[in-house]
């Protein structure tokens, strides 16, 4: 006897927790007038963004101008269009003296401004080119600028400087180590 009151009741019992269910959500989504959605303009017309497909001319690059060197100068590295590639010319200076500071001077000139261009300067002592961790590293703007670290202070001996992520359209670059 029980059984046959459970299975009349049970269609009924869904009915009304589905019905409930539909009421509540349907409450939900319209209870609050910021939460409607529509699913087309109140025009009734389709309205596209605005798109232009005009390439962007970057224009030609900064034209730069490597400074002269400088009695003291500690080490520079100039960067020049070669091809399609570059080519780095470094030039080792003076040995940085205990106690003093220096100056960095850096450029760089592409036909777009770009960032992610650093210089570094490394320990030149003989046998060490190229190899180790940097005793300075600063980021730079590829955009034609000169910009400059000052009070800079080094370890005595010699270094060397190097600039590093150049843009792929980078025509060139320049850095200088100079005592104050």
């Amino acid at each position: 006897m029980g059984r046959a009151i459970v299975s009349r009741w049970r269609p009924v019992v869904g009915a009304v927790l589905g019905a409930s269910l539909t009421a509540s959500v349907a409450g939900c989504t319209t209870a609050d007038p910021g939460l409607r959605e529509s699913t087309r303009p109140a025009s009734g017309a389709v309205v596209a963004p605005g798109v232009t497909f005009t390439p962007v001319d970057p224009g030609p690059a900064p034209t730069l101008t490597v400074p002269p060197r400088r009695a003291g100068e500690v080490a520079r590295v100039v960067v020049t269009r070669d091809g399609p590639g570059k080519a780095f010319r470094n030039v080792p200076g003076e040995a940085v003296a205990a106690g003093r500071t220096y100056t960095v001077e850096v450029a760089c000139a592409a036909a777009r401004s770009a960032t992610g261009t650093t210089y570094a300067i490394y320990d030149a002592a003989p046998g060490t080119w190229g190899h180790g961790e940097p005793l300075y590293s600063r980021p730079f703007a590829c955009d034609g600028t000169v910009q400059r670290t000052v009070d800079l202070g080094l370890p005595a001996g010699p270094v060397q400087i190097d600039v590093r992520g150049l843009p792929a359209d980078a025509t060139a670059a320049y850095a200088v180590i100079r005592p104050e």
